[in-house]
């Protein structure tokens, strides 16, 4: 089949978070099935030079928008065997970040309207076209409403999947009828608005032929008012149509036998040279370097979704109390980047707070940490414990989301289970959780067989591939 996917950002060419990262691995397994996949994309200024170099300029399109047309340029690019297509405007794209920016509902209005002049020019046709997130949303509405777009409708099939329902696109009204052109029966008609805005991702929920979810949990929850961010409704109408998809792993990004940005790699035959790692981390942090203690890492945006309240409460008492450190790698949230930085003060020997981001110093804390903390009050899925169980490294957790679907609590009679988790819905603390592992840490032969529980799992995107592609083969009828 012939896909085309289109999204806000994708590895490795820019990335703000686990929507980059699906991008990024899911095209590259859907080509190993088979599939020709082209990728969608903004020509963001902030895509690396070495990759804007190797870009060629395919052609011009012209972009219906705003009571006129813009002319954009699309340039080319392969990549381990994906194509992908980057659209510019220099208005729009040439930004010092990706969003948050004061006209973001007018640069996406236009590059949904992008990918659909991309899509008309491509001289075969496509089976489906999967978009992703609020970014893109508009895109099935207008392919279903706007008569300009006749040749494509009927044959092409739309995909929208939600990667965290939190985000929905809400902006003016005036959007639609200006920048988008389309009529204001359609706001009336309640099928893109809500509560007298436009809402991107309620149109793209209710014009998909299908909509996805990144873990089978993530959509059972979805249909319940506490997590269904009051679209609940508009799901449960959609629920025959609402898939669960579990995402992957880029196994070869997230490698802990091959990873250079580590201090010595190490698998499962090896799993002893993750104490060289766990050395190194408290080296480069002037941490007392010692094998016995726990190690606890967060890699995370600072966010409430991220359960930073949770932390608020139980790690002061647990690092009071036991021997433990603490490494945090993130940034968000004032309030929460000061809690961490006052921590960090508080337990100068325990504690530090790294506030920001480093791609190379987060492939270290996951190989020498011991433990791995998400206290999530949701998690669509989670790419965090997919990563530090790969590298040995042992997750705690909340039963949520994705979470719920990759964690198995430990038990010591079977020795079965990869982490320990909390149930917020039953007031299962997530202190003791965390108590549980750090009383198992302490229990080597029990420890070393969690950490190997979680090596031994598959989280590769191959799986969930096979998964993308049954729909869209059902979807296109083939």
């Amino acid at each position: 089949m012939k896909i085309v996917m289109a999204a806000a950002e994708c590895v490795p060419f820019v990335k703000t978070g686990g929507l980059a990262d699906v991008m990024g691995a899911l095209p590259k397994e859907l080509v190993a099935l088979g599939h020709e996949v082209l990728v969608i994309l903004p020509n963001y200024s902030l895509i690396p030079e070495e990759y804007k170099n190797e870009f060629s300029l395919k052609e011009e399109v012209e972009v219906p928008f705003k009571g006129g047309s813009t002319s954009c340029k699309l340039f080319e690019y392969e990549l381990q065997g994906v194509h992908y297509m980057l659209v510019e405007n220099e208005g729009y794209f040439a930004r010092n970040q990706i969003y948050s920016q004061p006209d973001d509902g007018e640069r996406f209005a236009f590059f949904n309207r992008a990918v659909l002049a991309v899509v008309e020019s491509l001289k075969e046709g496509v089976d489906i076209l999967h978009i992703h997130d609020w970014h893109t949303a508009m895109i099935p509405f207008l392919l279903k409403e706007d008569a300009r777009y006749a040749s494509l409708k009927g044959k092409l099939k739309t995909i929208l999947t939600i990667h965290n329902l939190q985000f929905q696109g809400w902006f003016p009204k005036s959007l639609l009828l200006e920048e988008l052109e389309m009529n204001e029966s359609y706001f009336n008609s309640d099928a893109v608005s809500r509560n007298g805005n436009l809402n991107f991702l309620k149109s793209g929920i209710l014009h998909a032929d299908k909509v996805t979810t990144v873990s089978p949990a993530y959509r059972n929850e979805i249909l319940t008012e506490q997590y269904g961010e009051k679209l609940d409704s508009l799901l449960r109408e959609r629920e025959p149509d609402l898939i669960g998809i579990l995402n992957g792993l880029d196994t070869e990004v997230y490698n802990p036998a091959a990873d250079m940005a580590i201090e010595m790699v190490y698998d499962q035959t090896s799993i002893e040279n993750k104490a060289v790692n766990k050395r190194a981390v408290q080296s480069r942090f002037g941490l007392p370097e010692r094998g016995d203690v726990p190690l606890l890492t967060m890699i995370s945006r600072l966010a409430g979704q991220k359960g930073i309240d949770v932390l608020q409460q139980t790690l002061p008492g647990i690092l009071k109390t036991q021997d433990v450190q603490f490494v945090l790698l993130g940034s968000g949230e004032s309030q929460y980047e000061q809690f961490f930085r006052e921590l960090a003060a508080e337990f100068p020997k325990k504690v530090v707070a790294h506030i920001g981001f480093d791609e190379s110093l987060a492939h270290l804390l996951y190989a020498g940490a011991d433990i791995f903390l998400m206290p999530s009050h949701f998690e669509p899925c989670g790419l965090s414990q997919l990563v530090s169980m790969r590298y040995g490294t042992v997750p705690v957790a909340n039963k949520t989301g994705g979470l719920k679907d990759t964690i198995a609590e430990y038990d010591l009679i079977l020795r079965s289970g990869n982490g320990f988790l909390s149930d917020f819905s039953k007031q299962e603390s997530f202190a003791e959780a965390m108590n549980r592992a750090l009383s198992l840490y302490h229990q080597p032969e029990h420890w070393k067989t969690i950490k190997q529980n979680g090596m031994q799992g598959d989280y590769s995107w191959s799986r969930s591939a096979k998964e993308y592609a049954n729909v869209y083969e059902r979807l296109a009828g083939k």
